[in-house]
């Protein structure tokens, strides 16, 4: 029987903290990201989903109307 060397969850006051691997996807989510939202859903004291929104911007209406930068 082999053991896994991974440290498993870890609660306090009977809440269980993020993992490390929650803790590296919740990273991910942000890399690189200028504007947007990272939604985390959480069932049960467990995170079960990471939602990313990223929002680019191509031009502003300022630009266009100004014949701005091509």
């Amino acid at each position: 029987m082999s053991q896994d060397s991974r440290p498993g969850p870890v609660t306090v006051a009977n809440h269980r903290l993020p993992t490390e691997e929650e803790l590296r996807e919740i990273s991910a989510s942000l890399r690189g990201m200028r504007f947007g939202s990272v939604s985390i859903v959480v069932q049960d004291g467990v995170i079960i989903q990471i939602d990313r929104t990223e929002k680019k911007r191509l031009r502003s209406r300022r630009e266009l109307s100004e014949g701005g930068p091509s």
